[in-house]
């Protein structure tokens, strides 16, 4: 049999405001439902890794049509912007009792450790995911380089 103890909870005057303060310093917060919201509009979140070849950045972008993103590539910094339309049910006997979907515009760049080979750079779209394969120029690739015995 287990046994379980627990520290009593404490009551503290500054959890409350510490929160607060936390939310003012930083409006970028991340909402329960996993989306960025500040004052710069709604962000998708991302994922972004990386190999030898390259880098894939996937965002979750639930509700925007592809035609409504768009994907710029400068140097190393690709940037994600488009806008998230949601239309809502109005007019008369119309209630709205919960709104967790937040619709507006996004604009995210993320800067990467070494320039992408943009002519060989791709993006998909598929159940709500976008999906960014960002190859390594040339210049960037690892290279092997072989040693000469004489």
């Amino acid at each position: 049999m287990a046994t379980f103890s627990a520290r009593p909870a404490t009551w503290s005057p500054w959890a409350g405001l510490l929160d607060e303060l936390r939310r003012e310093l930083n409006p970028e917060f991340r909402t329960p439902l996993g989306v960025f919201q500040g004052t710069r509009g709604v962000y998708p979140p991302v994922n972004l890794y990386e190999s030898d070849e390259g880098y894939v950045l996937t965002a979750e972008m639930p509700g925007v049509a592809p035609e409504n993103v768009d994907v710029s590539i400068e140097g190393s910094t690709v940037t994600l912007s488009g806008e998230r339309k949601i239309e809502y049910p109005a007019g008369d006997g119309v209630a709205v009792h919960r709104r967790e979907r937040q619709s507006g515009t996004f604009r995210r760049a993320f800067e990467l450790p070494t320039e992408i080979d943009v002519d060989h750079a791709s993006a998909t779209h598929k159940n709500g995911v976008l999906t960014l394969s960002l190859p390594k120029s040339p210049a960037a690739k690892p290279r092997q380089i072989t040693i000469e015995t004489k």
